[in-house]
């Protein structure tokens, strides 16, 4: 079924890659996709490229972005674990966009159900909406990490102008649980945009709150099952390669910081990394940083760790607060393995079916807040979606 949306890299192309590759990188623990029928039980990760451009003028050239992005990846050193990685190769442009978005929904669709983790590379970002598409039927509480510099919530008459957050949120059926807006920047969201966001209850991440403090966007991206990386969330200096580059944003480190932590959700299935146009590129170094974040996207898949807390289980310290404001105590687990951090959320009893408690990811700076007397916002807002 994938043989029919996916043209697999040339053997010129391989031989191209073989020849700027040493044997202890990437390149040689890679199989590349050839004309015979997928075994797909056989790998961990799937890497599939995506050649469309044409949602926006703007977006002209990032169509060649995933090529440009593997001559660099395969230079790159193997991770210390061992991975068991399948490049398919691209899925090119179709006759019309809905025809690309279409190709890519249904290969996704197809490794999700084969529980294999999927890193799509190149294309612009109204692929994240395919992408997310391509959930349908599998998991009905999708939490997604989207980092982006901008909020496009314009909603115009012809919906297939609608770039990917409207798409998303207004998909159907629904199954969408939590958006993480990441590295947003505030001079470019609009008010509207930012109420909306508040009245959902998803969360928004500005890129200021980040810097010098990325591992508290590690509980957000804990249960996450789906990255979409845009490109222009990177400031220029660090990536050149944006039609609109902007002088502030995330530095290279943060985006390969992020990427790891993604990769190391048991939960997450699916990372596109977008935006990337060779056009506008200098010396490569877009292309590598590139690289470079879906490698520690790869690492963070290789620590993945099964820590979630468990009854009965010696692993975790329970720690209990109570709050003036609320007639129920809050209770935070830490694994004592990893020192990573959960609380614990009742479901409403007026309006939800289901009973008991949703454990959510959290850091120490929630634990930090209930102790003094106050709800954290991670807390309130998870009440109110359930």
């Amino acid at each position: 079924m994938l043989n029919h949306y996916i043209t697999p890299l040339s053997k010129l192309q391989i031989q191209s890659l073989n020849q700027s590759s040493s044997l202890k990188t990437l390149f040689h623990s890679t199989q590349f996709l050839a004309e015979q029928e997928i075994n797909l039980e056989a790998y961990d990760l799937v890497i599939l490229g995506v050649q469309e451009d044409r949602f926006r003028p703007a977006f002209e050239g990032c169509a060649q972005g995933a090529d440009a992005i593997r001559k660099e990846l395969y230079k790159l050193v193997k991770p210390r674990t061992e991975l068991r990685i399948l490049d398919l190769g691209n899925i090119a442009a179709g006759n019309s966009l809905a025809d690309t978005y279409f190709a890519l929904t249904q290969c996704l669709a197809i490794l999700h159900k084969e529980k294999k983790i999927s890193l799509v590379l190149g294309g612009s970002q109204d692929l994240m909406a395919a992408q997310y598409a391509s959930f349908k039927g599998l998991n009905p509480n999708m939490q997604l990490v989207l980092v982006d510099a901008k909020m496009d919530m314009e909603m115009h008459s012809d919906a297939s102008l609608n770039n990917y957050l409207p798409r998303i949120i207004a998909h159907e059926p629904a199954y969408l649980f939590n958006i993480t807006q990441a590295a947003y920047q505030g001079h470019f969201v609009e008010d509207d945009t930012y109420d909306a966001f508040e009245r959902m209850n998803f969360d928004m991440l500005r890129v200021g709150s980040l810097r010098g403090n990325m591992q508290e966007i590690e509980p957000y991206c804990r249960n996450a099952n789906m990255l979409g990386f845009s490109l222009n969330a990177i400031k220029a200096a660090d990536a050149p390669a944006q039609m609109y580059p902007s002088p502030n944003g995330l530095s290279a480190e943060e985006a390969c910081q992020l990427c790891k932590y993604a990769g190391m959700s048991n939960d997450l299935l699916s990372a596109g990394l977008f935006d990337y146009n060779p056009q506008y590129d200098r010396n490569n170094s877009s292309a590598a940083l590139m690289a470079q974040m879906a490698w520690y996207f790869m690492e963070g898949i290789s620590n993945r760790r099964n820590d979630y807390p468990i009854a009965e289980s010696k692993d975790y310290l329970i720690y209990h607060t109570t709050n003036k404001h609320m007639n129920t105590e809050l209770t935070f687990y830490k694994s004592v393995l990893s020192n990573r951090w959960w609380m614990e959320v009742p479901y409403p009893h007026e309006r939800s079916k289901h009973e008991g408690k949703f454990l959510v990811p959290c850091s120490y700076k929630d634990y930090q807040t209930a102790q003094n007397d106050e709800i954290p916002d991670r807390w309130m807002k998870t009440y109110q979606k359930l």
